[in-house]
């Protein structure tokens, strides 16, 4: 099985067509999480994904999001080897950011130091 890997757009379209059906798991920590993240998503840390894999809805298409798409694109790979189907946000969160998605929630101070 592979990793599909998606871009910006493609998960813009997926927020509109089937945003009921999709789990979104962003793999960044808490404090990245706090400063921006994109609207319904769910975190769990890499540092704690193995423990908390559980609390992923396996019924729902699942994307995995980090900043850059690095982690959640590494943590894709360790998914896709124990048989679990997933998506991962290419070029992050980042992404979204420059293309002034309206998915995003960001705190008013982020984000010149962030990305």
């Amino acid at each position: 099985m592979d990793i599909k890997n998606i871009s910006g757009k493609e998960f813009k379209k997926m927020i509109e067509d089937e945003k009921d059906n999709l789990e979104i798991v962003d793999v960044r920590e808490k404090a990245e999480y706090d400063l921006i993240k994109i609207k319904n998503s769910k975190l769990i840390p890499l540092s704690q994904i193995g423990s908390r894999i559980d609390e992923i809805d396996w019924s729902k298409k699942v994307v995995l999001v980090c900043r850059s798409g690095s982690r959640s694109g590494y943590v894709a790979s360790m998914l896709v080897s124990g048989g679990k189907k997933v998506a991962n946000l290419e070029n992050g969160i980042y992404e979204l950011y420059l293309n002034d998605c309206d998915c995003l929630e960001k705190d008013p101070e982020c984000c010149k130091e962030y990305f």
